[in-house]
């Protein structure tokens, strides 16, 4: 290449890097990413080969080729930011093959054109900056295209192996992949005569050897995953333009504002200009290059009604791009499931693609300088808006809370995780809203982000739990009911306070530095359980009546729930309440557990007691020889 090209194709890497790589700690960490991070590095610490990745909207689990691919730069540094970069840094070179690719076939003003719109187009970024398994897609993509234009317009048969072996991986990273199925065998259709029908054997072997762990896993799963496949398929089928209004939001970059959630979006709006119409305009030359390129194409095939033959580069090449795009949004037009805007990210980088050919293509018409400068100005003025709605948002996504949608940021995540590590104790509690990872978004993240050190987690909402012995409490920001008693317990102080966005609050790390909580009402003489526990008494009124107890060591098996039963003066229960204690395996030896519940103020005392779940077998309260005495305790509540 020339050294313009060079420095021309320096500059979109440059900015598209600077988006999606810059500032990797302002990126999203929750449930999947969570989740996806942990998989990779059970891979990259060779602890497990995983067959399957995590689940899916729809209910399959996904494929494991995101697990590897996540696990590569785990390799090298075993920390979330290392993930999330190299997402970032992929999506980079995607970029970069889209610049050669449409230098090849158009020349480098459409390149430099395609890759300027594509380096700023906010979906594109957005999709680049953190750890899920369909932001890996667009590299794969612009090489599933170009091994298409390199085997069936230039002829370069072997080129049909890569593509069919992408598509495979496409579709195992992604399941919307499977609409660029579709895609090829239209394109096998329309250029048949060029057709290498051996390596096209080849390429459906290859393809078939990328997806053995997964095929290995369904068939272990015997029945079962017939039927949630079964469960998937029996949903109604629904038509609606649904891809046409998602696709149409990924490619033009609209509604960025809802990343800021329902409570926040207006707000965003308000620190910025209206980049919508740019943002159209944006489209508009998307929907131009594709009526271009498809007008090209019947003009070059009038004569070639039933397959193409004679190479014309450009412009079969323009007319494989057309059909990437239009047919992958037409096949979501029937669906089994609502439709997704992340459903559309395989087509980056098409859509600019087009606009670049377009554009080119009016500027080699235009006679006089001052037109071609004032045309140039479309697609700067275009980059230019999507990079300031981009830096806008990161700014105020960063500073801002955003609930009901953009996370807590990972940089202020790892923060608190290893504030806590930090602190040298065997023991860390986390006390959120929810207590199982499976579940909660607050445990999956720190379960992932405190790997390696002793953790354990707590519903605050419900539970409060106080170690005997050195620990620290780290707790998430909320309204539980054991606060006060938290800060009791570590001393009157906070040992570490991470600030959160504002408006989000602080997480505050306390270690053990008080007197243990004492009971408000204890009992005259505490009751064992069958299970070790240890009933010590009872606090509050029925609006918020306590259960005080103390936990024996860790053990295996079904988990506890406890229950409460407030009775009127006649002991007719009026209201109940069941809730789970936390994992049994979390149980330490002197642990003092109070949980919360919620029962009314029409009540004179509560029986209360606990059952395993999900067998419901209860957990005897034991007399002094340690025989079964019932199956609980009654409290009085304190008037």
């Amino acid at each position: 290449m020339p050294k313009r090209d060079y420095l021309l194709l320096a500059a979109v890497l440059l900015l598209a890097g600077s988006l999606r790589l810059g500032w990797p700690g302002l990126t999203e960490f929750k449930d999947d990413e969570a989740q996806l991070y942990s998989f990779a590095l059970d891979m990259a610490e060779f602890r497990t080969f995983y067959l399957r990745g995590i689940g899916s909207s729809v209910g399959l689990p996904n494929s494991p080729v995101s697990v590897y691919l996540f696990a590569l730069p785990l390799l090298v540094w075993k920390s979330p930011v290392a993930a999330t970069l190299f997402v970032g840094l992929l999506n980079t070179a995607s970029v970069g093959l889209a610049y050669w690719m449409s230098r090849r076939y158009w020349g480098t003003r459409a390149a430099f054109i395609a890759a300027l719109l594509y380096a700023a187009a906010p979906w594109a970024v957005v999709y680049s900056r953190k750890i899920w398994a369909q932001n890996l897609l667009p590299l794969f993509a612009a090489g599933y295209a170009l091994s298409a234009l390199l085997a069936l317009v230039e002829g370069r048969s072997r080129w049909l192996i890569a593509h069919l072996v992408l598509l495979a991986l496409i579709v195992q990273i992604h399941f919307s992949g499977v609409a660029l199925g579709l895609v090829t065998v239209v394109l096998l259709s329309v250029f048949r005569r060029r057709v290498n029908w051996r390596m096209a054997f080849y390429g459906v072997a290859g393809a078939i050897i990328t997806a053995a762990p997964f095929g290995a896993y369904a068939l272990t799963q015997g029945s079962g995953g017939a039927e949630e496949a079964g469960n998937l398929l029996s949903r109604p089928l629904t038509f609606s333009a649904e891809a046409l209004s998602m696709s149409a939001l990924v490619i033009q970059g609209t509604y960025l504002h809802s990343l800021t959630g329902a409570q926040a979006f207006r707000a965003f709006l308000a620190t910025i200009p209206n980049f919508d119409p740019l943002l159209w305009l944006g489209g508009l030359l998307v929907v131009a290059g594709a009526v271009y390129a498809l007008w090209n194409a019947q003009r070059a095939l009038r004569n070639t009604p039933y397959a193409i033959h004679t190479p014309l580069v450009p412009t079969e090449a323009g007319l494989i791009l057309t059909l990437w795009l239009l047919l992958s949004i037409l096949f979501f037009i029937p669906h089994l499931t609502p439709v997704y805007p992340h459903y559309f990210i395989f087509l980056f980088p098409a859509p600019y693609l087009l606009a670049g050919i377009f554009l080119d293509a009016l500027l080699a018409r235009l006679q006089a300088a001052w037109q071609r400068a004032l045309l140039w100005l479309l697609p700067l003025a275009i980059a230019g808006g999507q990079v300031w709605l981009l830096l806008a948002l990161f700014h105020f996504v960063g500073a801002q809370n955003t609930p009901g949608s953009f996370g807590t940021p990972l940089g202020r995540l790892i923060q608190a995780a290893e504030a806590a590590k930090r602190l040298g104790v065997d023991d860390i509690l986390v006390v959120s809203p929810g207590a199982d990872p499976g579940v909660h978004t607050v445990p999956a993240v720190f379960d992932a982000l405190l790997r390696g050190a002793p953790h354990r987690f707590v519903d605050g909402r419900t539970t409060a739990v106080f170690p005997s012995q050195a620990a620290a409490v780290l707790l998430w920001p909320g309204d539980y009911p054991g606060a006060k008693l938290y800060w009791q317990w570590g001393g009157g102080k906070c040992a570490v306070v991470v600030s959160l966005r504002a408006g989000e609050g602080e997480v505050c790390i306390a270690v053990r530095a008080g007197n243990m909580p004492d009971v408000p009402q204890p009992r005259e003489a505490s009751a064992l359980l069958g299970n070790g526990a240890e009933l010590l008494g009872s606090g509050g009124d029925a609006s918020l009546w306590q259960l005080w107890w103390r936990a024996p060591g860790p053990m295996e098996g079904e988990n506890y729930h406890v229950f409460a039963h407030l009775l009127d003066a006649n002991s007719e229960r009026v209201a109940q309440m069941d809730m789970a204690t936390y994992p049994v395996r979390d149980w330490r030896e002197g642990d003092l557990v109070v949980n919360y519940f919620a029962l009314g103020d029409a009540g004179v005392s509560v029986r209360a007691g606990m059952y395993t779940y999900p067998s419901l077998t209860p957990a005897y309260v034991l007399d002094a020889p340690g025989n079964p005495a019932g199956e609980w305790i009654v409290f009085p509540i304190a008037p």
